[in-house]
């Protein structure tokens, strides 16, 4: 509600010279200056105050993607083999690392998960910022276009942060100088090619590609999902598709096991490029994904397996990973109402104070499951859950508005990141972790971003 302001300014009546005229008429003017500040400063209707938009994790993934970037995206040619263009394309970095003794820090100093990339260029689209999410997809496509060794549509797990440099047009891989052996040193897990990594680089480009447009990035899409299926589809037990593929080129170990996520991932890559097209190979591809993770579905205690052992037959039933019972009820929406309980085996099974952790064993708070869960709460209609974590979250930020993949260091996951090394999450600012704030904070499904 508006109020309303009459004012009278009453002068004494004398016989005035030309300076007292320009005096009064300035008081006057000053005077309905202060009067109309004061009205819209104070009194103006909430309404019509104009919304804050962003996000300080939003503002913090800026910061990060705007450490190497050069002129602006959307003006720069389309040509991915111009020198011009290959200047301006950068990954963001997936970790804020520090001087340490930890080998984390020293593994991911320069590490870009193309997994995070994929998040933080969704994110950068929730908020209508196309400037930064093309600065991602684009640098995901020529990534794609410009592997060392690799021509036939893969991405690998992780890429150099910040700018493309390389010899020639090939876009270096993350490694560090071991002190101790005196060589360039690279992980295998980072080298590799996943199926859940391929998977949500299709969903950021379809995500661009239905929002602004791009031949370029439905291209890029089809030629993965391409490769997913030539390379990864298995016929043994209930179908679905493989894990990937392990360490160096020319011959990476083919990953024989088949998770629930990945698959879950691939249902809607496959769904939303059939919807796109119309061209039924790939409604086919996407029903053969999501059998698979309706054969997951455990009937005694209503939660979804993490997948097969590499028999690809055999239950895997040493870990129960948040996500997949996070991700499910995003990713198939309308099928997902008959396993909508597996959210009430996460609250009984990984609630951790008030965040989440990544498997059962509940030994901390895995910062990225809990904004996971807190989307997903907004579309199981459970908005008030949903409220108390992104509070949880926007506690764990710092100064940059960015926060950790966890709550403290080692952050156990029950897997293992190659070599069978263990795999842990460590309290580092994180990219992925933030970006999943950001679209807990808008309200968006990441899954279906940009399709009607």
């Amino acid at each position: 509600m508006g109020f309303l302001f009459k004012t009278k300014i009453e002068l004494p009546y004398t016989s005035l010279n030309l300076l007292n005229v320009k005096i009064s008429k300035l008081v006057q003017r000053l005077s309905a200056f202060f009067i109309l500040l004061f009205y819209l400063t104070c009194c103006q209707p909430a309404g019509l105050v104009p919304p804050v938009d962003k996000s300080t994790a939003y503002n913090y993934l800026q910061t990060v993607a705007d450490r190497w970037q050069g002129s602006n995206p959307l003006t720069a040619k389309s040509d991915n083999n111009d020198n011009k263009t290959r200047n301006n394309l950068s990954f963001l970095l997936s970790y804020k690392t520090q001087a340490s003794n930890n080998t984390f820090d020293l593994v991911m100093q320069h590490v870009a998960f193309s997994y995070d990339n994929a998040v933080a260029a969704i994110a950068f689209i929730a908020v209508n910022d196309q400037n930064r999410a093309k600065q991602i997809v684009d640098t995901l496509v020529y990534a794609q276009n410009h592997d060392r060794f690799y021509q036939d549509g893969r991405l690998r797990n992780a890429y150099w942060g910040g700018k493309l440099i390389s010899s020639g047009d090939k876009v270096q891989l993350p490694g560090w100088f071991n002190q101790q052996t005196g060589r360039w040193t690279e992980d295998e897990f980072q080298v590799s090619t996943h199926t859940g990594s391929i998977a949500w680089a299709m969903l950021a480009l379809l995500a661009y590609y239905q929002t602004y447009g791009g031949e370029s990035y439905l291209t890029a899409v089809k030629k993965m999902g391409e490769w997913v299926d030539k390379n990864l589809r298995d016929t043994r037990g209930t179908g679905g598709y493989l894990g990937g593929f392990s360490g160096w080129e020319p011959t990476p170990n083919l990953l024989k096991y088949k998770s629930t996520e990945h698959n879950l991932d691939l249902y809607v890559a496959f769904q939303r490029l059939f919807l796109i097209t119309g061209e039924q190979v790939w409604k086919n591809r996407a029903t053969y994904a999501q059998n698979f993770v309706i054969s997951m579905w455990d009937k005694e205690e209503k939660k979804f397996w993490t997948g097969t052992t590499t028999d690809g037959v055999t239950i895997n039933q040493d870990v129960i990973p948040l996500d997949v019972q996070a991700w499910t009820p995003l990713a198939l929406k309308d099928v997902a109402k008959s396993y909508l309980e597996c959210l009430e085996y996460a609250e009984k099974h990984h609630r951790v104070g008030k965040g989440f952790d990544f498997n059962q064993d509940q030994d901390g708070i895995w910062y990225e499951g809990t904004a996971q869960m807190a989307v997903t709460y907004q579309f199981t209609n459970q908005h008030q859950k949903s409220k108390l974590l992104i509070t949880t979250l926007e506690a764990a930020k710092d100064s940059s508005g960015g926060i950790p993949a966890a709550d403290r260091d080692k952050l156990t996951t029950g897997f293992s990141a190659g070599n069978s090394q263990l795999w842990f999450y460590f309290h580092r600012q994180h990219i992925g972790a933030t970006a999943w704030l950001v679209i807990a904070e808008k309200g968006i499904n990441p899954f279906w971003l940009g399709s009607n």
